[in-house]
């Protein structure tokens, strides 16, 4: 038996303990949870409180959720964008790729995992 605090906003399992804390405030945080394997960052679905690995995404907001994160790399695009200089020519082929796999992840199945693309490291902040 496990003991799983589960962060409200994301649907998260936000912590996990083998024992309930002693503290009421703290344990009232906690439901019981049957599955010995539970970790950090597992999602609960909101509809019938079942665990999984990961988020289950319907097509739809998927589609939405995944417009966004191409929307917010748009502008970087641009030919006049400092990516586009030949010193940067790495980082430049990440983002397209990183791009191709946020529009290729919608011919997957139906439901799909929370496994967007990751933000690529060569485009950190401040390089441009």
């Amino acid at each position: 038996m496990k003991y799983i605090e589960v962060h409200l906003q994301t649907n998260k399992v936000h912590r996990v303990e083998d024992v309930l804390p002693s503290n009421s405030a703290e344990a009232a945080k906690f439901i019981e949870c049957s599955n010995d394997a539970v970790e950090m960052n597992w999602w609960v679905d909101p509809a019938d409180g079942s665990l999984h690995t990961q988020r289950r995404w319907p097509r739809e907001e998927a589609r939405e959720e995944r417009d966004k994160m191409l929307k917010a790399t748009d502008w970087m695009m641009a030919s006049d964008f400092a990516i586009h200089k030949p010193e940067h020519a790495a980082a430049l082929a990440d983002l397209k790729t990183y791009r191709q796999a946020l529009r290729d992840m919608m011919s997957n199945d139906p439901i799909l995992q929370e496994h967007f693309p990751l933000w690529p490291s060569s485009l950190k902040q401040g390089n441009f």
